[in-house]
């Protein structure tokens, strides 16, 4: 996926249960029943990857390989429900909402300490959340947008942000808000950031207090050095392109793993993850539908299925210089109509997803697809949209633009995806059928997410979103979230839509009902105007070793409860 948007838009990125959020085993069963035997200590547990994390800590993290590594040592205050979504407590004991909505505050849990024996307190999640504002990098601070004195201290005026205090001998986070903020509990769980960073260490390399904002922890070594955890593993060592290896914390809170390490294994492409859950070297691992059916039938593995909150696409640049045909709405209809989203979903999902049309997915209480257009693959139509933008075809089968230029661009995506390499297949075949050219270019993801950061001349690119329970998809479509390492990078820009994502966030009113209309109308907005092609949403396929007792994935956490897992001999 993409970049993970769980407290991007805060725990987004909380909800009610999740239509299809429990998981579907498939295959043999694993053994006994989770729980009926005696959990044994020790081995290894090895996890597929198609690339390495860009960072280790959450506070820059954007993409879903820095995220799968920085949530065992980084936790927040609160999480959600592996299956509902539901927020609940995690590193915080309780947490209360004022009834005015203006004051937030956070309890934590007797006893927490780092894995070094530090004492966790309140100070750890201020030092994150200032982190998160002093940073050029992060792509969080919209998180803290309605928080006393945040913007004050992201512009050097203070040298911390005032509404946030610890107290209670650092038991206590009180979070105090100029207005309300309707995703407040699940948004600031994490300090903005997703997970919360040990301030001992990081102080060492950037000190929070000071009013000199050019300063910040953007580079610092510790961002790929992680010193200490509140998680189930501690960081042991990193091999670019080979594997991140993770030790087992014997200070974690909720006990310590009986699995020793834990080891995040780079491979080539999801077919060399396949084949390595198939020889036994890799434990667990997501796999792709056309593997699915000869996985299932692996005596050695179990299977798991169930509805993912993610969804693929290929988005189009509204800035591009190079392709300025793409600022054109008629264009970008075109460009919808002019795939077969069906037939690229019989290709590489083989029934186990779901088209989708808009922003919010399926598995989402925010979902509903009335009143959209579902854009079914029409040569003539495209054409027909192309020509009344202004294109005029020519000699070579190419439309020319308004210019006179031809309308060929380039569209790119992360190498080692067969599914994404799949949809641009799909998409240079067919768009050269309605006078479109198009050139491909594979790339390693982390030099996808760098070539289509906001401000970057790019055109189109396939790629995804992984969204968290809470619908706040402020950071991605709001007009102002267009800054270079923002998330609105296609240059999307609406009033209605700007208005409706304020009205989901800052209410005045905040129950699910106002709050699905609100989304309704951006989602409505987005189908019409079609910043994206919306693709499907697959549903998650995972696969682990028949030896791995008490996995129990869903949609929102596969890793939710980690150190109960165990290797039965």
């Amino acid at each position: 996926m993409r970049r993970l948007v769980a407290i991007l838009g805060v725990a987004m990125l909380v909800a009610t249960a999740c239509t299809g959020g429990t998981p579907t085993a498939t295959g043999a069963p694993g053994g006994s029943a989770a729980g009926t035997d005696t959990p044994v200590a020790g081995g290894r547990i090895v996890a597929g990857a198609t690339g390495d994390p860009k960072t280790m800590q959450p506070v820059i993290s954007t993409d879903t390989q820095s995220s799968f590594v920085w949530q065992f040592f980084y936790l927040p205050l609160t999480r959600s429900n592996y299956k509902t979504g539901q927020t609940e407590p995690s590193l915080a004991e309780k947490f209360e909402l004022s009834k005015d909505g203006l004051t937030l505050t956070y309890t934590l849990k007797d006893n927490l300490v780092w894995s070094d024996g530090t004492a966790f307190t309140g100070d750890d999640y201020k030092y994150t959340a200032e982190a998160v504002m002093r940073s050029k990098k992060t792509t969080r601070q919209s998180t803290f947008a309605n928080v006393v004195g945040a913007q004050d201290y992201k512009d050097g005026k203070a040298d911390e942000i005032k509404g946030i205090q610890v107290s209670g001998g650092g038991k206590t986070v009180t979070i105090q808000f100029t207005k309300i903020f309707c995703p407040a509990t699940a948004a600031m769980g994490g300090a903005g950031a997703g997970g919360i960073l040990p301030s001992k260490y990081f102080k060492t390399q950037w000190d929070n207090k000071t009013t000199d904002a050019t300063k910040n922890i953007d580079d610092v070594a510790m961002n790929m050095n992680p010193p200490a955890s509140m998680g189930p593993f501690v960081f042991k060592e990193f091999k670019p392109g080979v594997q991140v290896t993770l030790a087992k914390n014997d200070k974690y809170f909720r006990g310590a793993p009986f699995a020793d390490e834990l080891v995040i294994k780079v491979y080539a492409d999801a077919t060399a993850i396949k084949n390595a859950l198939v020889t036994g070297e890799v434990t667990y691992a997501t796999a792709e539908a056309k593997d699915y059916d000869e996985l299932t039938k692996v005596d050695s593995l179990k299977g798991y299925r169930y509805k993912s909150s993610s969804y693929n696409y290929i988005g189009w640049n509204a800035k591009g210089a190079k392709a300025p045909w793409l600022a054109n709405k008629d264009v970008r209809q075109a460009l919808w109509y002019g795939i077969n989203v069906d037939a690229i979903m019989q290709k590489i999902v083989f029934g186990l997803g779901t088209q989708v049309y808009a922003h919010d997915p399926p598995v989402s209480w925010a979902y509903d697809d009335s009143g959209m257009t579902k854009y079914n693959y029409d040569v003539a139509k495209a054409k027909s949209l192309l020509e009344k933008a202004g294109a005029k075809m020519g000699s070579d089968g190419i439309y020319r633009w308004s210019d006179g230029s031809p309308m060929k661009m380039r569209i790119e995506t992360n190498q080692g995806n067969n599914a994404r390499e799949t949809i641009l297949q799909f998409a240079q075949e067919q768009y050269k059928a309605i006078g479109i050219q198009i050139d491909p270019l594979l790339e390693s993801f982390n030099a996808l997410l760098d070539r289509t950061d906001p401000g970057t001349d790019f055109e189109g690119f396939i790629i995804g979103w992984s969204l968290g329970a809470d619908p706040d998809p402020f950071s991605i479509w709001h007009s102002s979230q267009q800054g270079k390492g923002q998330f609105n990078d296609v240059g999307y820009a609406n009033p209605a839509v700007d208005k409706a994502l304020e009205d989901n966030r800052n209410g005045p009113d905040c129950s699910q009902d106002a709050r699905k209309k609100a989304l309704h109308t951006v989602d409505l907005a987005l189908n019409q105007d079609a910043p994206y092609t919306f693709l499907y949403s697959q549903d998650t396929l995972l696969f682990a070793s028949k030896q791995l007792q008490n996995m129990d994935p869903s949609t929102y956490s596969s890793t939710w409860n980690v150190e109960k897992w165990w290797f039965k001999k």
